[in-house]
């Protein structure tokens, strides 16, 4: 389908991104991960993540890197003590050994929504880190932690190259769903705008290992 003039020019490509390498361990076959949190308790904030909690574990299965296993509040204070957890707060010691007890897990994904507007223009932010035992024995109490991807990112509608990155989503993966519907429909749907960011962030993620 030819594309909209909104649908030409430069497209936004997140930046403020870090990867240990294009690859990731041969041996990370599964990832917990965390539930989804926020810097503060704003309305809007808790709202964002009730809209948008289960589309993160989508796209994360989506990218197809690893296995994603979702960790609910309970299971996390059960294991824990702590219904959720965030990458800048103090850890402790134990939590990978933790969480690998519980899932079976090789890293854990920390999760978090750092702004949700949605009203036009929309806007939706996150910070994700993605980490494991650097390398360690499976069964070390040794708590380093090695982050192996980090996304730290707001995507802003207003923003000429987010909205014709997000319409150029919208005509590739969800014209599908309302074909009649003009691209520009994903600027008005808080929901689809923060798929396709989502959709951007994890495309980032280093490569599954082949071997």
């Amino acid at each position: 389908m030819p594309q909209s003039i909104e649908e030409i020019g430069p497209r936004y490509k997140p930046a403020n991104i870090y990867k240990i390498a294009e690859i990731l361990p041969a041996e990370l076959r599964r990832v917990a991960v965390l539930p989804l949190t926020t810097p503060t308790d704003k309305p809007l904030l808790i709202s964002g993540v009730q809209t948008l909690e289960t589309t993160v574990y989508s796209e994360l299965e989506k990218s197809e890197r690893f296995e994603v296993i979702p960790v609910s509040g309970d299971q996390l204070r059960e294991w824990t003590g702590h219904a959720s957890w965030s990458a800048d707060e103090p850890l402790p010691p134990n939590l990978l050994q933790k969480l690998r007890e519980g899932t079976g897990c090789d890293a854990i994904l920390f999760c978090q929504l750092i702004r949700y507007q949605p009203y036009e223009p929309l806007a939706v932010g996150w910070k994700f880190s993605l980490v494991d035992k650097g390398g360690a024995p499976r069964d070390s109490k040794d708590p380093a932690t090695r982050i192996l991807w980090s996304a730290d990112e707001v995507f802003d509608a207003g923003d000429v190259e987010v909205a014709t990155a997000a319409r150029v989503y919208y005509s590739q993966h969800l014209r599908n769903e309302t074909p009649l519907a003009d691209s520009s429909t994903i600027l008005g749907s808080p929901s689809r705008f923060g798929q396709y960011t989502l959709s951007a962030l994890f495309s980032t993620l280093p490569k599954r290992s082949l071997r």
